[in-house]
């Protein structure tokens, strides 16, 4: 593909694409703002989607304008990397159309904030998050809330540093792991939480369950087919593609028997086997795609060297196809973490959070709207977080054999 030498049409594509970026964004702010209101202000006639604090503080708006695009401009000019097949470096995104950008942003804020009707505006508060998340006053949970905040920033602080540390860097980020781990599991027995956030931990477990059994046998699974060339390996292709089409419906009545009849309804190895189930043709699917890219030379001087056919796939091949297996762990995770229809119907009380929002969603009660809000930006946003800290494994493994194959 050639780059068009247009700047009408590189400026068209531009604007489509920051237009669908806006209409695709829009619902979640949409949601965090409406998280934030009254219930007399969600169901007002006329939407009230200004909070208060914005024409209280216009100039600080301004400045957090002027932040988020010198960081996004910072991050551009660092990602910056050299073209493998040319080894020309690109050239740095200019300064100007940042402080231009800057200045068209905050001068549409400003006349936009002039025009600003009062019957749009609320008053912003958080009453909804401690409702869905606290059992008591958190009047008494602004130290704990301080030092859980420090934490996390050491906690970013020290993985973005382990970036740098080639040697230590697994060993630290399993160990920041099992910190976040340690606090969720303790934090319980200091704060007086709601129901939601055992919804919150049975996700955790149900998802990285389903995480770890999907990854292993599709690792497996994925390098063998990839290097198996007879007709049995297409049959099983094609079966787990078809296993992976049929409808959520078609699973319903087989699993729930099989609950009964087992013994493990409303129980998390149940909703791990079955997540596993659905998701591992996706899995296989794939890691065979990246196991395809990695050349059978590898493995035949891992062998030469000493390795047999398994030690030489630990050693050699998983360090290499790494990126891809952070991509499919991460689709599997959104998978498993969003499962509403089998998590409903296989469980009575260990629900996920899938299932507990839906207790907000649906009905007809006017005070449950900011409530389904606030469970809505809850539910996303440790997705978000998760993401961005495996952005740099995603981006290689789509980029490395995801779309190929």
């Amino acid at each position: 593909m050639q780059r068009t030498n247009s700047a009408w049409a590189r400026g068209a594509i531009h604007l489509v694409l920051i237009l669908w970026v806006i209409y695709s964004v829009g619902p979640f702010i949409w949601a965090i703002i409406g998280s934030t209101q009254r219930t007399r202000d969600a169901i007002a006639r006329e939407p009230r989607f200004v909070p208060q604090f914005i024409l209280d503080s216009p100039l600080a708006i301004v400045l957090l304008i002027a932040l988020l695009v010198l960081g996004a401009v910072f991050w551009i000019r660092r990602s910056a990397k050299v073209d493998e097949e040319t080894g020309v470096v690109p050239k740095p995104l200019a300064w100007r159309w940042p402080i231009l950008a800057i200045v068209v942003l905050a001068g549409v804020f400003l006349l936009a904030h002039g025009g600003i009707n009062d019957r749009n505006i609320f008053s912003g508060s958080m009453n909804n998050y401690q409702e869905l998340w606290l059992s008591e006053d958190p009047a008494g949970l602004t130290g704990i809330a301080f030092g859980l905040v420090a934490l996390l920033i050491i906690l970013i602080a020290v993985g973005v540093y382990a970036r740098n540390l080639e040697k230590w860097r697994t060993q630290i980020y399993f160990a920041i792991a099992a910190i976040v781990v340690g606090v969720i599991l303790w934090l319980p027995s200091i704060v007086q939480f709601a129901e939601f956030y055992d919804y919150f931990l049975n996700s955790v477990v149900v998802t990285v369950g389903t995480v770890l059994i999907s990854i292993s046998i599709g690792c497996l699974a994925g390098y063998g087919l990839a290097r198996y060339s007879g007709i049995a390996g297409v049959v099983i292709l094609f079966a787990a593609l078809a296993f992976r089409a049929l409808p959520r419906m078609a699973f319903i009545l087989p699993y729930y028997y099989f609950a009964q009849l087992s013994g493990l309804y409303d129980t998390f190895p149940l909703l791990i086997v079955t997540f596993v189930a659905i998701n591992q043709p996706f899995t296989i699917w794939m890691l065979r795609s990246f196991f395809m890219e990695i050349p059978r030379e590898l493995e035949e001087a891992a062998m030469i060297d000493g390795c047999n056919r398994l030690t030489g796939f630990v050693r050699v091949i998983v360090p290499i196809v790494w990126p891809g297996i952070i991509t499919t762990a991460l689709f599997t995770l959104l998978l498993a973490y969003n499962e509403f229809l089998l998590a409903r119907l296989l469980t009575a009380t260990n629900s996920t959070l899938p299932v507990g929002i839906s207790r907000y969603t649906s009905g007809e009660d006017a005070r449950l709207i900011p409530l389904s809000n606030a469970s809505a930006v809850s539910i996303t946003l440790p997705i978000v977080f998760i993401i961005i800290f495996f952005q740099r494994y995603l981006i290689k493994g789509l980029a490395g054999g995801a779309v190929k194959g």
